[in-house]
């Protein structure tokens, strides 16, 4: 399976964290996702889970998101944690946006091995599932989810008592962390959202190698 990998000097051992994809596919802005938690002591991999396919519009972007199988997908991403833990991952998490965001919740629901997940601005029903882990979650009000639905997700979260939190942002849309959609784009929001999701996978994965 194709994918970027991007590490700190001196890792393993470390703690390390899953890149999970747009629906867009592995573009350069997911690139830049890893190369920034590597830059503050984190590994991280992204797969390509389309496997050399990127999308430019969103016609073509929603095509390949219904081409794409959710099981093989989620599937992926759990070979993707275990190359991780054979590289030598002391602590590893989860980070997707959009469509990974969903993909987040469903590894957070399948994959015992997992410290920490953070999808921004994606969501799974629980259907009778029970989370594996603590969950960290980023959306703008701007988005597509009604405020009760959000005001019950954080409910559910902090009722854990493991440090899971939903985090919502005023003024915020759907994908304010990429910066290449100008129209949706937060860097102030941006940035909050990295600080937080750094300070928590510190505290859920281990301390970050040293850079």
């Amino acid at each position: 399976m194709p994918g970027t990998f991007a590490v700190p000097d001196g890792y393993p051992p470390g703690p390390a964290v899953v890149v999970v994809q747009e629906w867009w596919g592995l573009t350069g802005q997911i690139e830049m996702v890893t190369q920034r938690f590597a830059a503050l002591g984190f590994a991280a991999v992204a797969p390509d889970l389309y496997r050399g396919k990127v999308a430019t519009e969103p016609d073509e972007a929603k095509k390949l998101r219904m081409e794409l199988d959710g099981e093989r997908a989620v599937e992926d991403l759990k070979t993707t944690v275990s190359f991780l833990k054979n590289q030598g991952a002391t602590g590893i998490g989860v980070m997707g946006f959009c469509m990974g965001g969903w993909l987040t919740w469903e590894l957070a629901y399948s994959d015992a091995r997992l410290k920490a997940a953070v999808p921004c601005y994606g969501f799974a029903e629980a259907d009778g599932r029970e989370l594996r882990c603590p969950v960290q979650m980023h959306v703008g009000t701007e988005d597509h989810f009604e405020p009760a639905a959000l005001e019950t997700i954080g409910e559910s979260l902090r009722a854990r008592g493991d440090g899971s939190e939903l985090f919502v942002y005023e003024g915020a849309h759907h994908a304010f962390m990429n910066d290449q959609r100008p129209e949706a784009y937060s860097p102030a929001d941006t940035d909050l959202a990295f600080q937080r999701a750094i300070a928590f996978f510190t505290e859920k994965l281990g301390a970050p190698v040293p850079v």
